[in-house]
């Protein structure tokens, strides 16, 4: 039976952790290690359990946990220090927007079969008959 609706839990984060949010919803975690290894240490039973997603990690982790790690003073450095990471690599200026003359002011390519994670679900290619007709 075909689903009629899908749902996404969304967990209400302590007030201290909602930078885990921005983090979990910005693909870069995908390949910067230390946000990686942030997410990690929320709950590393949970984190191989969701197959590296730290959306269906938050959604899984207890509110006892939440409630401690917004106390753990060592845990919330490491957070500040990795969404400020991550804030200067969105907000920061990069090499396109600095050049001179008139450019477009954005360029965008996009494959994802190179350099996105296993827990983002796609499909890249095709395979096909087609008649021949000559």
């Amino acid at each position: 039976m075909k689903a009629i609706r899908r749902f996404t839990v969304r967990p209400v984060l302590p007030d201290p952790l909602r930078p885990l949010s921005d983090l979990a919803r910005n693909l870069r975690w995908s390949w910067h290690a230390e946000t990686r290894d942030l997410f990690q240490s929320v709950d590393p039973e949970r984190w191989a359990a969701s197959g590296g997603d730290p959306v269906r990690l938050l959604g899984s982790v207890p509110p006892g946990r939440l409630s401690e790690l917004a106390e753990d003073r060592r845990f919330l450095r490491r957070l500040q220090s990795v969404a400020d990471d991550l804030h200067d690599y969105v907000s920061g200026e990069r090499w396109y927007q600095i050049q001179p003359g008139e450019l477009p002011s954005a360029v965008a390519y996009f494959s994802p079969e190179f350099g996105i994670t296993a827990a983002l679900p796609q499909y890249s290619g095709a395979s096909a008959s087609w008649p021949a007709t000559i």
